[in-house]
């Protein structure tokens, strides 16, 4: 998608139509708050269900989470920036790990790297069952980084950044 029109002008996101297309794909602004409603793993499979345990009335976001010693259901706030998690165990904080889905165990794809700490990347949830990437949340591998965006038709709708330590 190119920033310049056929004339060479710089083209500005409409607020309008990105609330447009986050309505498309069921991302809601509520109360100030960005509020995902459905998420999927590469497979298709809903990684947010009513039976999920619950965040203000909202189900959370169920993903599988794997240490270097265990793994465990872990489910995230669905609202964006809203670091809140329900989980039986701590990891290590800023231990690296992978994520998979619930239902088929697929690994979730690396979507970029982040610089929260070496090794840190962002993992790709997909807001439609097709996996586009364009259309995606990013959330960090590294457990306690909040750092996470969102993405519609490939531009980036929202964004939150935690404060890293100088390496």
């Amino acid at each position: 998608m190119s920033i310049f029109d056929k004339n060479g002008k710089l083209l500005i996101p409409f607020p309008e139509r990105l609330k447009r297309l986050g309505a498309e794909k069921n991302v809601v602004v509520e109360k100030r708050k960005i509020l995902v409603k459905l998420l999927y793993c590469t497979n298709g499979h809903m990684l947010i269900r009513e039976e999920n345990p619950k965040f203000d009335d909202q189900p959370g976001i169920h993903l599988i989470c794997e240490g270097d010693t265990f793994w465990q259901s872990v489910y995230l706030s669905p609202y964006q920036g809203d670091s809140r998690k329900k989980f039986n165990k701590d990891f290590n904080k800023n231990e690296i790990l992978r994520v998979y889905c619930p239902e088929c165990n697929a690994e979730f794809p690396k979507y970029a790297p982040h610089d929260c700490r070496t090794g840190a990347m962002y993992i790709a949830l997909f807001l439609d069952a097709k996996a586009d990437i364009n259309n995606s949340v990013c959330i960090c591998n590294v457990w306690g980084c909040p750092s996470n965006f969102l993405r519609l038709s490939g531009e980036v709708y929202s964004e939150v950044r935690g404060k890293f330590p100088i390496r």
